[in-house]
């Protein structure tokens, strides 16, 4: 990739960006592969991505869609060689002639990250609770985790109750299309657990063995224009067969058969413990971060930009999104929890503002205090972005072109670690 780099007189940075055929190509892959697993598309030879997004979405032009999406994945390499953080999505100029075996050449406007200064840096002084251990029942823990090794056996038949297990045949439609991921002649099914939308499971509470029912439930998918919205979805059930869930019994037989690296209950009661314990250790530092963070943002000198604001806020709305989905819970619930839209959209630019005023002192920090940024720090920051798989973050980042911000949250991650190893620090009594 060929980039040139000219600064504007009102303080953008414009690039002229020229892409080789062999990276189009390879921005085109990683599109169509971001798009299938986000729409949940499956593999087809008779088709192209485009043409079953264009299905799946009921829109006429996919391919710009794809396009666009490949446009966006070669702009953080062009920022990465330049060595440039901007403050928010860059703006790509409208180019033509975008196609798979051919360059491509277009430009971009970048504001580049702003850099602030601290009224003071000084150590902070900082209150803060005493270290609780953590308090964990053990025994609950272990037999909650043998759930997903508990075995299903005939029960007596009888209505559905809300906290039933029973076989089903299952086929749910969305705008006329089977869905054959959720859809299938047998299955158990739990009630009460998440597994499908509260207004699923309201449905079957009552029903008999061999009764048929088909109903309409709501429950989260794609719009038109690839945000979640609340979908209407068309269901037939069946219930075949009560079930009642059989938990094993727990010996030390049982756990060195399912867990082999534990040779008896009590070196697994041990291991929980331990977890517990870590993870306590783990929440108390991060508290101690937030809180030295916060007294750290009080220093900040300077205004910040609309735009950090604009981003910044729709990156907290999208990650809201995401944890209430998981949760089964609608933004339309969520607002009216806040007591209403606009103190929904008050409390986003809140914290919207309080993050990016931790971020910009501690770059602050960072520049001031001349750190720099070692291999540790940035796996110690992708392991508080994925502690089950650092290595896989560090990866994606760096082959996705965006090392420019796993280096900007390695040296915020360095600077909160200095921040706080010369805090003076007070203890409340417990």
């Amino acid at each position: 990739m060929k980039v040139k780099e000219k600064q504007l007189d009102n303080g953008m940075i414009r690039l002229s960006i020229t892409a080789s055929a062999q990276e189009v190509n390879a921005a085109l892959d990683r599109a169509q592969g971001a798009i299938a697993s986000r729409f949940g598309l499956r593999p087809d030879p008779e088709k192209t991505v485009s043409e079953a997004l264009a299905e799946h979405l009921k829109i006429n032009d996919a391919e710009s869609v794809l396009q666009s999406q490949a446009i966006n994945m070669l702009v953080p390499y062009a920022l990465d060689q330049r060595g440039i953080t901007p403050l928010a999505q860059p703006k790509i100029q409208p180019s033509p002639n975008f196609r798979r075996d051919h360059a491509f050449t277009f430009q971009i406007d970048v504001e580049p990250k702003p850099r602030f200064t601290l009224s003071s840096y000084d150590p902070v002084e900082i209150t803060v609770p005493a270290f609780k251990p953590a308090d964990v029942d053990v025994d609950a823990e272990i037999r909650a985790n043998m759930n997903m090794y508990s075995d299903f056996v005939t029960a007596d038949p009888h209505p559905v109750g809300p906290d039933d297990s029973f076989l089903i045949a299952i086929e749910v439609r969305l705008d006329g299309e089977r869905l054959s991921g959720i859809s299938t002649d047998s299955r158990v099914y739990s009630m009460g657990r998440g597994f499908m939308p509260e207004s699923f499971d309201e449905q079957l509470l009552g029903m008999d063995v061999g009764e048929t029912k088909t109903f309409e439930f709501e429950g989260e998918g794609y719009g038109q224009d690839g945000l979640r919205v609340m979908r209407t979805y068309e269901c037939t059930v069946t219930i075949k067969e009560m079930k009642e869930e059989v938990l094993p019994e727990l010996t030390d037989e049982w756990v060195k058969r399912v867990m082999p690296s534990y040779d008896s209950i009590d070196k697994l009661r041990e291991e929980i413990r331990l977890s517990f314990e870590t993870q306590a250790l783990h929440d108390y530092d991060m508290q101690l971060i937030t809180i030295a963070q916060t007294e750290l943002a009080k220093r900040l000198e300077g205004e910040i930009p609309d735009a950090a604001f604009d981003a910044t806020a729709t990156s907290i709305e999208a990650t809201l999104r995401n944890q209430l989905s998981q949760q089964g819970v609608t933004m339309a619930e969520f607002i009216e929890e806040q007591g209403g839209e606009q103190n929904y959209k008050i409390g986003i630019m809140m914290q919207a503002k309080q993050t990016l005023a931790c971020d910009y002192a501690l770059d602050a920090l960072f520049e001031h205090e001349g750190l720099v940024v070692t291999d540790d720090d940035i796996m110690g920051a992708c392991t508080e972005l994925n502690p089950m798989n650092p290595e896989l973050v560090r990866s994606e980042m760096e082959s996705s072109g965006r090392g420019f911000a796993l280096r900007e949250v390695a040296a915020r991650y360095a600077a909160s670690r200095y921040l706080v190893d010369n805090a003076i620090i007070t203890t409340l009594d417990s």
